[in-house]
């Protein structure tokens, strides 16, 4: 069977960027946590994770509480890199597709503690200018700090000027349209749009009639989708819902963090939206997403796919495959040979090289 390499695997880094670990280090110091005694800081880290869970829970409807210093602590030492290693994979994702080809300027809408610039670093993405949106002082103070060593340089506001957008924008909200009941207006005057989401059903879905709603407008979507037309996921099926994961290796500081929490970030789940004013390239033509984890039955295994707007699964039968099934995982962008046989809402795949990662 070919060995396959996945995209989560190869672009995931192991740990924070050295510069940003440092400066994480100093805050959580500045916040009176003894980073010198990590097992015991360890415990009080979750300690706040839990608090701003819970927070979240029973507010839903209230601003994240920046001014507490618990739920500082909870940001930078928990959260922050979360945020980055999730942003690291969406944006591999983008990178694999050439999506951030052509963008000069972004905006981070919802910026918090910046973690989509430390991603964009990560990437090598490198932009003429960002412009970071957040109301919270506390977090604009912290990410003044955590960014010292920014590839683009970044500036700060609380709302976007309509008048003052720039040619070559691409708007980013990660995390943050969960928050709002529509799209802000500065958006459609933007050439790109990158909408990061939580991997629940509610957000998912949400963010599938969003895609729509664009498109009918004049946007083109580029992925997770490969192709514009409805969305099968949403059209087809009332329980379906598309999210991606990305699989990881967790550092063993934050990994002594979730020891001390019922939370394991085993896996780093999101939903996640690339949209923007031109059509995508036909290199893209042709190509599907795995929108399912594998399912194995007796004789046969299953996969869900995205090629078109035909919700349809890819099927190897357990004769075909004695040593085992392709590795091939949600998330992943595959090539699927034509002309293979077609059962119900099956793709019958025989040989390995039936469907291949792209």
């Amino acid at each position: 069977m070919q060995e396959m390499r996945h995209l989560d695997h190869m672009k995931l880094p192991l740990d924070l960027p050295e510069d940003v670990r440092t400066v994480q280090l100093s805050l959580l110091k500045e916040l009176g946590l003894r980073t010198d005694d990590w097992p015991r800081s360890a415990r009080e880290i979750a300690k706040a994770v839990m608090a701003l869970s819970d927070f979240y829970a029973k507010h839903p409807e209230k601003s994240s509480p920046w001014s507490e210093r618990w739920a500082q602590v909870a940001y930078v030492a928990y959260y922050m890199p979360l945020n980055f290693w999730r942003l690291c994979g969406v944006l591999a994702r983008g990178q694999q597709i050439n999506f951030f080809e052509g963008f000069e300027h972004y905006i981070d809408f919802g910026s918090g503690l910046g973690s989509l610039g430390m991603a964009f670093d990560q990437g090598g993405l490198r932009f003429r200018s960002g412009q970071c949106v957040e109301r919270s002082h506390e977090a604009i103070s912290f990410h003044r700090k955590l960014s010292g060593s920014s590839r683009t340089p970044i500036d700060w506001s609380s709302s976007v000027s309509i008048t003052q957008m720039r040619p070559n924008t691409l708007a980013i909200l990660s995390y943050s349209f969960t928050e709002l009941t529509e799209l802000p207006p500065w958006v459609h005057k933007c050439e790109g749009l990158l909408i990061v989401e939580p991997s629940t059903r509610d957000d998912a879905r949400r963010l599938q009639k969003l895609r729509a709603s664009l498109l009918k407008v004049g946007w083109y979507v580029w992925g997770p989708c490969t192709h514009g037309g409805p969305c099968p996921l949403l059209e087809l099926s009332e329980r379906d819902w598309c999210h991606d994961r990305f699989e990881w290796t967790q550092p063993e500081w934050l990994k002594s963090i979730e020891t001390h929490m019922p939370i394991k970030n085993g896996t780093l789940p999101c939903s996640w939206l690339m949209l923007r004013k031109t059509s995508p390239s036909q290199k893209n033509v042709g190509k599907a997403r795995m929108t399912g984890d594998l399912q194995e039955f007796k004789g046969f295994a299953k996969q869900l796919t995205c090629l078109d707007a035909t919700r349809e699964f890819v099927a190897w039968q357990k004769r075909d495959f004695k040593n085992g099934y392709p590795d091939i995982r949600r998330g992943d962008l595959v090539q699927i040979k034509e002309g293979l046989i077609i059962r119900g809402n099956e793709i019958r795949a025989a040989h390995a090289e039936d469907v291949s990662l792209a």
